[in-house]
């Protein structure tokens, strides 16, 4: 078994494909609608593989956003704390040291999806 994608449910689909694309990266692959007032956002990141989904229906009001973290990795975690402020990406814990030497730092997204950013 492996991973195929990730979703994210999104109020704002075209908000969510720019922060994806501009701030982390992200390759924009395509969008179709699924049904009457829902439309999926493909992403890709070329280096790893990973994709994301990005899940708008326009009859839900609901998003939520506490059910799913993104982890990426990064070579400085003061450089990606000072590209994140640079992009007005909101940091809700700034870089600390946790086991074996590793730093976190971690953000959010506009979905209030949280963002982890490791430096090995």
């Amino acid at each position: 078994m492996k991973m195929k994608s990730v979703v994210i449910r999104t109020n704002d689909i075209q908000k969510s494909v720019a922060f994806y694309e501009k701030v982390l990266g992200f390759s924009f692959e395509t969008m179709i609608s699924a049904a009457p007032g829902k439309q999926i956002a493909f992403l890709l990141d070329k280096e790893s593989c990973a994709k994301i989904e990005l899940l708008h229906n326009e009859n839900s009001t609901a998003v939520p956003s506490n059910c799913v973290s993104l982890t990426f990795e990064v070579e400085q975690i003061g450089e990606a704390e000072k590209f994140l402020t640079e992009n007005k990406v909101r940091i809700i814990s700034s870089p600390r040291t946790i086991k074996n030497g590793k730093k976190i730092m971690t953000a959010v997204d506009p979905n209030g999806v949280e963002l982890d950013f490791i430096e090995e």
